[in-house]
């Protein structure tokens, strides 16, 4: 389904030296704002503060689950580059998540995530603009292994 969040930002604008940047320090950003992490983890916020417009689906079946998320970022608050307003938008994120079920205790995992980024991104990450590839992508495999041993109550044993 649809999603919305906004966080707070300092208006690149104003002279005001009051900070409204909201900045969580523990959680788990991607979880909300995109597999790449490209917000709040390890960066901190970006000066204008950000909004997040998304999209999530899944589909679930026996043995695959399929996910597939859609990201559109920009900033919140106006932000000046060489006294110029940049553009709020910042880009759009695409994660695609894999599920498969080989047994009870061993599952495949398959992610990936690309970003179409634009030059008011680069800005409010790295401070410069065009001056990189605003396309970044990445890709996983995961096997997970759970043996069911792991769950099993211990037995007391007779001394």
């Amino acid at each position: 389904g649809p999603g919305f969040d906004y966080l707070s930002g300092n208006d690149g604008t104003s002279t005001s030296t009051t900070n409204h940047r909201f900045d969580p320090l523990y959680g788990t950003p991607h979880k909300f704002w995109g597999y790449m992490d490209y917000f709040y983890a390890g960066s901190g916020s970006t000066v204008g503060g950000l909004q997040n417009t998304d999209f999530k689906t899944k589909y679930t079946a026996k043995d695959f689950v399929i996910t597939l998320d859609a990201h559109n970022f920009s900033l919140a608050k106006p932000t000046l580059n060489a006294g110029k307003p940049i553009n709020k938008n910042l880009g759009y994120e695409f994660d695609l998540v894999t599920n498969y079920t080989l047994n009870k205790f061993t599952t495949i995992e398959f992610g990936y995530s690309y970003m179409s980024a634009s030059s008011s991104m680069e800005y409010a990450k790295k401070g410069t603009v065009n001056l990189t590839d605003h396309s970044p992508q990445w890709a996983y495999l995961m096997i997970n292994i759970r043996p069911d041993f792991l769950f099993t109550k211990p037995v007391a044993i007779k001394q």
